[in-house]
């Protein structure tokens, strides 16, 4: 019986160890920047990747085939760089920095706009993100001071004061609010009429870093000092997950495109990616040498990236780390594959048994939409003619 019993539990133990995969370091670091990191964004129009940190550059990358460093900003601001966001529609990116301006760039890279005011902030810039339209942006500062800008006046429509300092922001569906995380463990939901805490997401028990909005905005993922990442409902605030990240801060969080995944990182530089319905650790990279700062999926979610602030090193870029990850867009790919190849399967046994008796007509290519060969329309040979005499080119559409 103990035998058993030990046979049973050494299985468990192997299954476990395989059950997620281990990465020990980073695949490769992306050239450009010549300090530490502390933002990324992610297009997924344009499918660019934005870098910035404490160089006061602003590096893109084009992520369509292999990444490539595709256009720098060398002095986007006059000082570090502590957050930047695309707009919902791609096509806008915003830059914060502790030079307390905000500015704005195209498609094209060019600054089309800058926000600044004698009445905006007075203390670094640590979080910004756009309204859903992609005409307001809000901005919070370690004095607590949340603004909101418009776009096509460059000016301040309201100021907001959260009790302490703002750390991150986020936008749900409702116009009417902002998501705000700081320094307090609770998470609130801010009226933007009248600053007033229109509802709380309570479960941690220490700051609050990073918080993000799934794609699908059902969920809410915050990540804190108390060594926890959680997911919420966000129409509720009610807690679905706790993830045991298992390290001293959870400095970073991210979600997948399709809302399917999520991700946390931590001061220690490791970095977990979670399924976001049941809460179960799908991969883990485990601890750098660096402190992570920010991490975003790619558009092909088999890479992740990681911005690092680097100890005792100066092998300053973007980490990109390789995972296990099935491929939505590869996944999409190989089932149309797969139907197509039930169509040629299927049409061409029924040219298969045509061929046992005659040679193909044109009526059979009407029917069939196929190409004959004339060689094959006319053979005498029928039975030792090759399957692949014949070419589909079109079939019909399975219904």
């Amino acid at each position: 019986m103990k035998k058993i019993l030990f046979i049973i539990i050494t299985l468990f133990s192997v299954q476990q160890l395989f059950a997620q995969k281990q990465l020990a370091t980073h695949q490769f670091i992306l050239p450009g920047h010549s300090n530490d990191l502390n933002a990324l964004t992610f297009s997924l129009k344009y499918n660019l990747l934005a870098s910035a940190g404490w160089d006061n550059a602003i590096n893109f990358y084009s992520c369509d085939t292999t990444i490539k460093l595709v256009k720098t900003i060398p002095d986007a601001h006059n000082a570090q760089i502590n957050a930047l966001k695309y707009s919902k529609q791609g096509s806008l990116l915003a830059s914060a920095s502790n030079d307390l301006a905000i500015n704005v760039y195209d498609s094209t890279f060019k600054k089309i706009k800058m926000l600044v005011a004698s009445s905006g902030h007075a203390a670094n810039i640590n979080a910004l993100t756009f309204d859903n339209s992609g005409k307001v942006i809000f901005s919070g500062d370690d004095a607590g001071k949340i603004i909101i800008w418009s776009l096509e006046t460059q000016k301040i429509i309201r100021t907001l004061q959260n009790s302490v300092q703002v750390n991150a922001l986020a936008m749900s569906n409702d116009p009417r609010t902002v998501i705000v995380a700081g320094q307090e463990p609770t998470i609130r939901v801010i009226n933007v009429a009248n600053s007033q805490t229109q509802r709380s997401f309570v479960g941690h028990t220490d700051v609050v870093n990073a918080i993000e909005v799934s794609p699908n905005q059902k969920y809410l993922i915050s990540g804190s000092n108390d060594k926890s990442a959680r997911i919420w409902d966000i129409r509720t605030g009610n807690e679905l997950k706790k993830l045991p990240v298992d390290c001293w801060k959870v400095t970073a969080v991210a979600f997948s495109f399709d809302s399917k995944y999520c991700a946390t990182g931590c001061n220690d530089g490791s970095i977990k990616i979670w399924e976001v319905e049941t809460g179960n650790l799908i991969e883990s990279i485990t601890a750098q040498n660096f402190n992570t700062r920010d991490i975003v999926f790619f558009k092909r979610y088999s890479q992740i990236a990681a911005a690092p602030m680097l100890r005792n090193s100066s092998d300053y870029g973007v980490r990109v780390f390789q995972t296990e990850l099935v491929d939505p867009i590869t996944a999409i790919e190989k089932v149309n594959l797969t139907k197509t190849n039930i169509v040629v399967n299927k049409f061409q046994k029924e040219i298969d048994n045509v061929l046992k008796e005659r040679a193909l007509t044109k009526q059979d290519s009407i029917k069939y939409q196929i190409q004959p060969l004339k060689v094959l329309v006319k053979s005498k040979n029928l039975n030792k003619t090759p399957l692949d005499s014949v070419r589909i080119y079109k079939t019909p559409s399975v219904k």
